[in-house]
């Protein structure tokens, strides 16, 4: 009798666990890097201009954090996921979500930064209307728009697995184009990219590869359904 009281609790212990675990690396890890990076490249800038590094920083962890977002969702949709028994299924819905929220977290700390920073040029205006940026304005407008389509993505998840499951799907596709516009808005909108150029081109080619081989698995398995979503709720 004991035994069967203490596995529930032992089970629900490391249940928490991992939610604790998934939650620090979808943040941690991002922002630690978005900080190492603009803090190797910003030997010249002032301490006064700390609104803008930090901006900066909170916007690299953001991108880090919407490529592994966009790529986990790719793969969770993805034929040849079977073939490769990469973590629970469970535990890659709680990732994906966990990585959604961080993404969103992120960048709209990104955008707060640089928006009440006037050595950045974007403004708060520009910071919510794309194309009103005093800076670089359809680099930037780019990056606004993509992380309000974002915001319309994660406001129609908690439909997964629920009634108008098709309609979520439509709308959950989006965010490979989310994806793209950031990436576009990271290269031509940062002062930066010309040290950023790898990572620009490896977490491109990385998406790029997961979307192209998804459409051509599926097209030639005849394919028609994301399985892994069927039931799933958040």
């Amino acid at each position: 009798m004991a035994t069967q009281l203490t596995a529930p609790a032992t089970e629900r212990a490391a249940s928490l666990a991992s939610r604790a675990l998934t939650a620090s690396l979808a943040f941690v890890l991002p922002l630690s890097a978005g900080f190492a990076v603009v803090w190797a490249f910003a030997t010249t800038i002032h301490n006064k201009n700390f609104p803008w590094i930090t901006g900066r920083a909170l916007g690299i962890a953001g991108y880090l954090a919407l490529s592994a977002l966009v790529a986990l969702g790719l793969w969770m949709r993805h034929p040849w996921r079977f073939r490769v028994g990469m973590l629970h299924p469970e535990t890659r819905l709680r990732a994906h979500a966990t990585l959604g929220v961080a993404t969103i977290v992120l960048i709209l700390g990104h955008l707060v930064f640089l928006a009440s920073d006037h050595y950045a040029g974007v403004g708060w205006v520009g910071a919510i209307v794309p194309g009103l940026s005093h800076y670089r304005r359809a680099a930037v407008g780019l990056g606004v728009g993509a992380f309000e389509l974002l915001l319309v993505i994660a406001a129609t998840a908690r439909f997964a697995g629920r009634r108008g499951t098709k309609h979520w799907l439509a709308i959950h596709r989006l965010a490979s184009v989310t994806f793209a516009l950031t990436w576009f808005h990271g290269v031509l909108a940062g002062t930066d990219t010309s040290a950023l150029r790898l990572l620009y081109v490896v977490s491109g080619s990385l998406i790029a590869l997961l979307f192209g081989t998804r459409v051509f698995a599926r097209s030639a398995s005849g394919q028609g359904h994301d399985a892994e979503f069927e039931g799933a709720s958040r």
